[in-house]
């Protein structure tokens, strides 16, 4: 009590007014560091489809459902239907929990693209970690893993398990067409219905 008053007392003496800022402190969250978000595009371009490089629009499909894991086992059925390893896959998928539905996502209509890829493929491209290529007409470009990216991405794995336990069911190669499909047409159709049920109730 008395270093208390002392305090009060020295303040008083000194002629100066206590400032207490009662606002909440702002908390970054991970999805807001392009450092982070970068980074999740690395461990994507590391696990698929590494000889040919990845499309833009599929990359942001594969990111939505790494950040929204209550998408993924839906995505791992629709994207195995018909085939006789489906059991296997599910079995071998290792969810953290049961993920609640955020029935709050901004229900896209096309791939879900976050304007700030173009943001994070530049910052990746300047530190050559990735590199472009496009077809004979300069046309399609598509995304890989350079040289100095291959062994990033062998340093940082670990970092994200979760991340790898999902992406490793496709043993490195993902169907584009299948995929944006699936992000673009099933799940919106299962969810965003529901979301409006929901919300008119």
């Amino acid at each position: 009590m008395d270093s208390i008053n002392h305090l009060i007392q020295s303040i008083a003496d000194n002629s100066l007014e206590p400032n207490i800022n009662l606002d909440r402190p702002t908390y970054v969250q991970p999805e807001d560091r392009i450092q982070y978000r970068a980074s999740r595009i690395i461990i994507i371009l590391g696990m698929l489809n590494t000889k040919f490089g990845l499309s833009k629009n599929v990359i942001a499909c594969v990111d939505f459902l790494l950040r929204n894991e209550s998408f993924q086992s839906k995505f791992i059925v629709e994207y195995f239907s018909g085939q006789k390893n489906i059991l296997q896959k599910v079995k071998h998928f290792n969810s953290s929990g049961q993920a609640e539905i955020d029935f709050n996502i901004v229900q896209y209509k096309s791939v879900p693209w976050d304007i700030r890829f173009n943001d994070m493929f530049l910052y990746l491209f300047v530190r050559d970690f990735i590199k472009y290529k496009t077809d004979s007409n300069n046309k399609n470009p598509r995304i890989l893993l350079s040289q100095q990216g291959q062994p990033f991405f062998e340093k940082i794995k670990d970092l994200f398990p979760k991340e790898i336990n999902f992406l490793d069911l496709f043993n490195t190669r993902l169907t584009e067409d299948k995929t944006i499909n699936i992000i673009t047409e099933v799940i919106p159709n299962s969810y965003w219905r529901q979301n409006v049920e929901i919300n008119n109730k």
